[in-house]
Formats: structure tokens, sequence, C-alpha cells
């Protein structure tokens, strides 16, 4: 095993208290199971919020909000 696999090896996981809170678009699309695409989308129109720290920052999602964006948007059938 490499030095670098066996560090990698050895990082405890995060407990779920300590699990990321942020998340880049690509995770949050996954989260949702939407495309990247959608995800921007639905920031363009106003209808999810962002993290950024200034206007050439990454686009930061709370799950907090997008738990929230997914429970607005169920529906039964």
């Amino acid at each position: 095993m490499t030095d670098f696999a066996r560090s990698q090896h050895d990082q405890p996981s995060l407990p779920a208290s300590r699990a990321k809170r942020l998340l880049r678009t690509r995770e949050a699309a996954a989260y949702l199971s939407l495309s990247a695409w959608k995800l921007r989308s639905l920031v363009a129109d106003g209808r999810l919020p962002v993290v950024q720290a200034d206007d050439s920052s990454p686009f930061l999602f709370d799950v907090r909000d997008l738990d929230n964006w997914a429970e607005q948007h169920k529906r039964t059938m």
C-alpha cells in the first residue's frame, strides 16, 4: 500500500453530526438527483439559494436548503 493510500485509509470518517454542510454544484445535484444544469437553473430563477463568499466564488449549497427544496416539491399521485 502506498503512503497516500495508507493515509487515506487511516482517515476516520466524519460522524453524521460532522458531515459536510455545504456542497459544490455537482455534489448538490447528485444529492437531489438532478443535473448540474437544472440546479444552476433553479439558482438563476431564484428558487434555490446559494452560499457565495464573493461573485467569483463557486456556488455552495447548504444541505438544509436542499432538504427544504425537496420537501417543498414532494407530491402524491
